[in-house]
């Protein structure tokens, strides 16, 4: 009876006890918002605190400018400008100086203190502070939020305050250069207008700025960087001025409403990837000073339908016009020596016959035999997206093939011309003539025996052999290239010999079946729990695991090597060892990734270390500001997002 009573009571104590909690919590919650909240009676205080100061500065102002005018009746209030190094008015009489505390005495020593400008006789307050801001305009004090640095308008959180109720915002003429990541990322943004003032636009500046439908650049821009409004989805038109000089890669990537575009005439490239994925891209422009079209640049702008090839352009690049599934005319000048378009063929290519740069949709698709033509030298036009070719002719004068993803997984039988001096076939594999070098597999049966005098693989190799479950790869094999098995989801075991002395990280890229054996006696690479490392394990080379959540470097590592972490996108957190001295290009496209830590130790980290993550809001490094070059190290959201812990 007593134990029953003793329990009855116990549920009670609890009961009250959790209810108690409860109620703490409420209290708790409603205290803090009648005490720090955005009505709070602390925040109200603080506010009424700012305008009294902010009205007095006003007051004082207005006072110094009816003073000076009463002096003499020919002083202009425009003319006021002043700081805390500076007094200048049109009137001033010769020798005179002076300060901002000459003119506003009760701002020394005051909140504002350091904050405040005198422009053309109006006050401007300088401040990221949101509350501030919000005071001064209520005054209509003109607000600088800008974090501008030498002349540069960094990344901070307060890039936004000045946008108004329509989403637009214009740049200050006090910029020289928009920093990287300034804008990235931000929400609201509809309209950017920045002033020839501004001569660059640096990497990531906009990207991913989803809402931003019109650009407006002045003359006197001069440089748009590297992914600078990559993402930005609803863009439909741009106008670039003609004071441009250069447009650098990826520029305008994954712009997919983007309509037309005319290059400005002083633009002698077009970087690798600059319009890449401009799914709705119709019409370009070219300049006729244009000289270079590099890699990718226009690859899948799918409704592009006709290019002008201009007199001076003397290199186009790997497939520039790759994808471009409705581009059926090219006309190339007629002054140009350097390129050919046969409409019959559907083939843009040198003059001299030796490179094919464009093949059109429709001829491709007409038959499941593609022969490359005679004369070619190098073939890297992309078709990996036509599964109805079976069957590549390879003709005498080939001598090289820049990888197997250039031709999709189809393809079953290769014919080589027997003059041909540079290409063999031996078991549905392609070799190079002595084969040393495997450049395509293209067996569908499950097991594939490589010739043992093969000591490369290339990139992309059996990216063809679709079936793939056991592979024996020889002794002699020393390098194994770039996503040479990221298509081979049923193979159980990669076993790497004692002789392999390169690895590119990428060899096994979002292939995370099966294992991966590294030859005990081979002095450069060893596997532990599904990780390859350097042979004393002090460098992560790449995990070949799906990472979900957290993962924890192991406690001797030292460094971690270009792409380890590459695309691992499940991976929430990694935790770094306080030994680690550098970080390489390592997590790339690790979309999971919100935060990291970096320990004091580390001495090194890759300018591109955390490029193209896309949800990282925080870097935390135990270290003294500016300690380490590079920062914010590709992070897109730029130095906002970067906190120095010393």
């Amino acid at each position: 009876m007593i134990k029953e009573q003793s329990k009855k009571e116990t549920g009670i104590s609890l009961l009250a006890l959790i209810i108690t909690i409860i109620v703490l919590i409420i209290l708790a919650s409603v205290t803090y918002n009648l005490t720090l909240g955005q009505n709070g009676i602390i925040t109200k205080a603080y506010e009424a605190k700012y305008l009294t100061e902010l009205a007095q500065y006003k007051e004082e102002l207005e006072l110094f400018k009816a003073e000076k005018l009463l002096e003499n009746n020919n002083f202009e209030g425009e003319s006021l400008t002043s700081a805390y190094n500076s007094l200048i008015y049109n009137t001033q009489p010769e020798g005179e100086t002076g300060t901002i505390y000459d003119v506003i005495k009760s701002l020394e020593g005051g909140t504002f203190d350091g904050k405040m400008e005198i422009i053309k006789g109006e006050l401007l307050l300088n401040s990221q502070d949101m509350t501030e801001i919000r005071m001064a305009q209520k005054l209509d004090i003109q607000v600088n939020p800008y974090l501008i640095v030498d002349g540069v308008l960094l990344s901070a959180n307060t890039n936004l305050a000045l946008m108004d109720e329509n989403g637009s915002l214009t740049i200050p003429e006090s910029v020289r250069a928009i920093g990287e990541g300034a804008f990235a990322d931000l929400t609201g943004l509809r309209t950017i207008v920045i002033p020839g003032t501004v001569k660059e636009i640096r990497q990531n500046a906009f990207r991913n700025n989803r809402d931003l439908e019109n650009v407006i650049l002045m003359e006197g821009i001069e440089k748009i960087g590297v992914s600078a409004f990559q993402g930005c989805g609803k863009i439909i038109n741009v106008q670039l001025p003609e004071s441009l000089t250069e447009i650098s890669q990826g520029a305008f990537q994954s712009c997919s409403s983007l309509e037309k575009i005319k290059i400005p005439s002083k633009i002698e490239t077009i970087s690798a990837y600059t319009f890449y994925y401009c799914t709705s891209l119709q019409s370009v422009e070219f300049p006729e000073n244009l000289k270079v079209l590099y890699n990718h640049s226009f690859i899948s702008c799918s409704k592009l339908d006709n290019i002008y090839i201009p007199k001076n352009v003397t290199n186009i690049e790997t497939s520039v016009f790759a994808n471009c599934s409705n581009l059926s005319n090219i006309e190339i000048d007629k002054e140009n020596p350097y390129f050919k378009y046969d409409a019959n063929s559907g083939m843009l290519m040198t003059t001299d016959g030796s490179r094919v740069l464009f093949i059109s949709d429709k001829v491709i698709k007409a038959s499941n035999i593609f022969s490359i033509p005679e004369g070619v030298i190098n073939f890297e036009v992309m078709l990996s997206q036509y599964t109805n070719i079976t069957e590549l002719v390879i003709p005498e004068s080939l001598e090289t093939i820049s990888n197997a993803n250039y031709f999709p997984d189809t393809i079953t039988n290769i014919e080589v011309d027997s003059k041909n001096q540079y290409f063999t076939v031996e078991n549905d594999c392609l070799y190079n003539k002595d084969k040393t070098n495997l450049i395509m597999c293209f067996s569908k049966d499950t097991t594939v025996e490589l010739a043992d005098s093969v000591k490369k693989l290339s990139n992309y190799s059996f990216r063809q052999a679709i079936n793939l479950e056991e592979i024996h790869l020889p002794n002699s094999l020393a390098e194994i290239g770039s996503q040479v098995f990221s298509y081979n989801k049923n193979l159980e075991e990669i076993y790497i010999g004692p002789n392999v002395n390169k690895i590119v990280p990428l060899f096994k890229y979002d292939n995370y079946s099966g294992t991966v054996i590294v030859d005990v006696d081979n002095q450069y690479y060893t596997v532990e729990n599904n990780i390859l490392y350097n042979k004393d394990k002090t460098e992560i080379i790449t995990i070949l695991f799906e990472i979900n959540g957290k993962f924890v470097v192991n406690s001797n590592v030292t460094s971690i090597g270009v792409y380890a972490f590459h695309s691992q996108d499940k991976m929430t957190e990694v935790e770094l060892p306080d030994g680690l001295i550098k970080i390489d290009q390592a997590f790339n496209y690790c979309d999971g990734l919100i935060s990291i830590y970096i320990p004091n130790s580390v001495e090194a980290i890759s300018e591109l270390a955390f490029a193209n993550s896309n949800n990282l809001q925080q870097i935390q490094i135990d270290k003294e500001q500016g300690s380490i070059s590079g920062s914010p190290w590709g992070a897109i959201r730029g130095d906002r997002i970067v906190e120095w812990l010393r």
